[in-house]
C-alpha cells in the first residue's frame, strides 16, 4: 500500500472513527442482551424481527468501520 498524507476529510474520518465503533459496539451489545433474554421472544414477532435485522445491519457496519480504520491508518503517512 501507498503511503500518503490524508486528506482533511480522512483526518477527520479517522478521528471520528473510535467514537462510531464505541457506539455501534454498545449498541450491538444491548441488542445481544435482549437477544438473550428469553422473554423477548414472546414479545411481537415484528419487533424480534426488527431487531434481528438490526443485529445483522450492525454487525455489518462494525466490520465496514474496522476495515476503513485499517485502510486509513495504514495509508497515511507520518508528517516529520
Amino acid at each position: 500500500m501507498t503511503l500518503r498524507k490524508l486528506s482533511f476529510k480522512e483526518e477527520r474520518e479517522l478521528e471520528g472513527l473510535p467514537l462510531k465503533i464505541e457506539k455501534l459496539e454498545s449498541e450491538q451489545e444491548e441488542i445481544f442482551a435482549l437477544l438473550a433474554d428469553i422473554n423477548f421472544y414472546q414479545r411481537d414477532p415484528k419487533e424480534v424481527e426488527r431487531v434481528n435485522a438490526r443485529s445483522e445491519t450492525l454487525a455489518q457496519e462494525l466490520l465496514e468501520a474496522y476495515q476503513r480504520w485499517e485502510y486509513l491508518e495504514a495509508s497515511q503517512k507520518e508528517n516529520p
